[in-house]
């Protein structure tokens, strides 16, 4: 038999739920302005985003408001074949707070010899496919399926076949500030991407753990509307600029043009600020969450 610690684990039940309440009740971040650029919204958005419970070190509702600071309209949550850190989201019902960017449900897969942000799935695709598999699997579910990183080594398994049918490539990446190797094997499997897909978006990510901020590398969409269908559907249409770090931008050159300084704007400014009750609340869902976690249960 199974009791739990209850007075101890209730105390920290609370603590979390104390956390949440009093990270949202403080002033919200003034909203970003949607601009209309050649009749739809430009909205900027971070596509390959890893979060706490998974592989990522912050949990969906500090990704939100992170993302906001950092001037993002949307975040992918992404981690590795699983969709632990959305669903708690969803349960909590913080996948679209004011004051934080919208947040989309994703997974990477993660398969031998290939990886691939999807993006608009509410379950995990099986990781044991093609590329071109998974891309007909996601597109069967409503998402869109993005070549994650797509360094040389992946070549082989990012055909032709696959290409074909993928909806963007990440060109641009934090690797890209790391290795110049990196910078070269995205862009030319852009460039090739482009030779069998003309219309593939251009997909800029920060693939957030813990160490390159969120919104990094992003995306520009050109939207219909600022909601996940609209989203999905401008990836589809391939009206996405990637924009990296240092200000660069990739994509269709109309595109581009309208939205060169955004991106350099936004790779050179510092983040949003932050009030104290996101702190505090911050620090009581963690302290909250660790001691859930030690308690555990104890046997009678």
């Amino acid at each position: 038999m199974v009791r739990l610690r209850s007075v101890p684990r209730l105390v920290a039940i609370l603590a979390v739920l104390g956390g949440l309440t009093l990270s949202g009740t403080g002033d919200p971040l003034s909203s970003r302005p949607r601009v209309m650029k050649a009749g739809y919204l430009v909205l900027a958005a971070d596509f390959h985003v890893h979060s706490f419970p998974g592989d990522g070190f912050l949990p969906p509702w500090d990704i939100a408001i992170e993302a906001r600071r950092r001037r993002l309209d949307a975040v992918a949550l992404t981690n590795h074949n699983s969709m632990h850190s959305w669903r708690l989201a969803r349960w909590l019902s913080l996948t679209d707070r004011a004051g934080g960017a919208m947040l989309i449900p994703g997974e990477e897969l993660t398969a031998v010899g290939f990886h691939l942000a999807l993006v608009g799935i509410t379950q995990p695709a099986g990781w044991r496919q093609t590329a071109a598999s998974a891309a007909a699997t996601v597109h069967a579910m409503g998402g869109v399926a993005i070549a994650a990183h797509p360094h040389k080594q992946s070549w082989p398994s990012l055909d032709d076949a696959a290409l074909a049918v993928l909806d963007g490539v990440e060109v641009a990446h934090p690797s890209i500030h790391v290795w110049e190797d990196a910078r070269r094997d995205l862009m030319e499997f852009y460039d090739r991407a482009r030779r069998v897909h003309p219309s593939i978006a251009a997909i800029g990510s920060s693939d957030f753990h813990h160490n390159a901020p969120v919104g990094l590398d992003r995306t520009y969409v050109f939207a219909r509307t600022a909601t996940p269908a609209g989203i999905l559907d401008a990836i589809r249409d391939g009206r996405t600029v990637a924009c990296d770090g240092r200000g660069e931008t990739y994509g269709p050159p109309e595109l581009v043009e309208m939205t060169r300084e955004d991106c350099r704007r936004d790779a050179t400014a510092p983040p949003d600020g932050e009030t104290p009750s996101d702190r505090a609340g911050m620090w009581l869902v963690w302290t909250g969450l660790v001691a859930l976690v030690v308690l555990g249960a104890e046997k009678a």
